[in-house]
Order: C-alpha cells, then structure tokens, then sequence
C-alpha cells in the first residue's frame, strides 16, 4: 500500500503568514502554477483510490491531478485544516496583539487548548485517525488481504500532514512540531511494509522540475 500525500497550493493568506485553517479560499497565481506543475510530475501515478479535503484550495489542486489521472477525488471534510475559530485569517502579529495572553496559553498546550471557537491538536489527530483509520481497514476488508496493493492520493492541509508524520510514521503525537512537513505544492510517498508505515520519498517539490 502507497499513500501518496499532497499538500495544496499556496493562497494568498498562506503568502501573508496568516492562520487559515476552515476558511474557504482560492489559490492564488502561483498556487495554481504549483498545482499544474505538480500535477505533471506525478502524471505518471495511477492512484486507485483518491480523496481530498473539501475547502476550496485543497479541491482546485486536486482538480490539476484529476485531469491527469483521470478521475475524480472523493471529497473528505474530515481532511480539513486545524480550524483556528475565531482567530482565523489573523497573522501572529496581529493575534498577539489582539489577544496575546490567550495566544501564548495556546502556543504552550496547543494539544489540550484551542482556539475559541477551533480546535485542539488533540481534536484534529482524532478526526484524522479515525478517518484514516476506517478508510484503511475498508481497503484490505475489500481485497482481503492486510497489504493491499493499492496506491492512494490524498490533497490536505500542513496540519493534517504534520500528524500523519508524526502519529503515524513516528508513533509519537507529541513530535507534531518537530516534523519538516511539506511545503505547499509538495508531496510526500509511504508504503506500508510488513504492518510499518515508512516514507518512499519525501517532498516531492515542483520547485526542482521549475528550476531544471
């Protein structure tokens, strides 16, 4: 089994260093450049089974895969971003500003505290296990087998990846802030060998195709 996991384009709030997390937007110019040219570069996979988030800038850089894939992704809410409540669409400085006491309490115990109205560390690795979780169990249900030979794409978000590395590929959550995760337009490959995830290959990065 190969999960092939993509990180979405950039937006124009990712470019501003703002918190997103649930907040609907599009990508910009040069997300959509870092969309296609993904796209071509793992034109040559042929996912059997392939999912995205379903927040806007997740579905227009799968959209790119499916075209050269031919098919279309299933759209998961459970793949969503970290939702930041009401302090999305701030930058750190503002937030600091604005509420930096309940700010600083956040960045210490992010695992166990949220912000208002969003989530907790804790909160999105659950949603995100038990998804992964069900989704992996109904593949080798259907084919009968514990190592199905399938290849699977998902398109997320920098959070949801960060706890795959670390939960999944580490077995420690608390390594969340230590993992290099991807950067956007970047991709990552596991396999799963002998009941262990271990990466394939990691940051598949459109900006090495753009620069050759």
């Amino acid at each position: 089994m190969r999960w092939i996991w993509i990180r979405h384009g950039e937006t124009e709030e990712n470019r501003e260093g703002r918190y997103l997390g649930h907040t609907d937007v599009p990508l910009n110019d040069a997300g959509v450049e870092q969309a296609a040219l993904l796209a071509r570069q793992l034109g040559h996979e042929r996912p059997a089974h392939f999912f995205t988030s379903d927040l806007l800038r997740c579905v227009q850089t799968a959209d790119r895969l499916a075209t050269v894939w031919g098919m279309s992704p299933i759209r998961v809410p459970e793949l969503r971003e970290l939702s930041f409540g009401e302090w999305e669409r701030l930058t750190y400085e503002e937030l600091m500003v604005r509420e930096s006491v309940r700010a600083s309490r956040w960045y210490d115990d992010p695992f166990d505290i949220a912000p208002p109205g969003g989530e907790t560390l804790t909160q999105l690795g659950e949603r995100v296990n038990r998804w992964l979780s069900g989704m992996w169990k109904e593949m080798r249900d259907a084919c009968g087998s514990t190592e199905p030979d399938h290849t699977v794409a998902l398109v997320t978000h920098g959070g949801v990846i960060r706890w795959f590395q670390a939960a999944w590929l580490h077995g420690d959550p608390g390594l969340y802030w230590h993992m290099k995760g991807l950067g956007h337009g970047q991709a990552m490959i596991v396999e799963h060998v002998s009941g262990t995830w271990k990466p394939a290959s990691h940051a598949i990065d459109i900006r090495e195709e753009s620069e050759a």
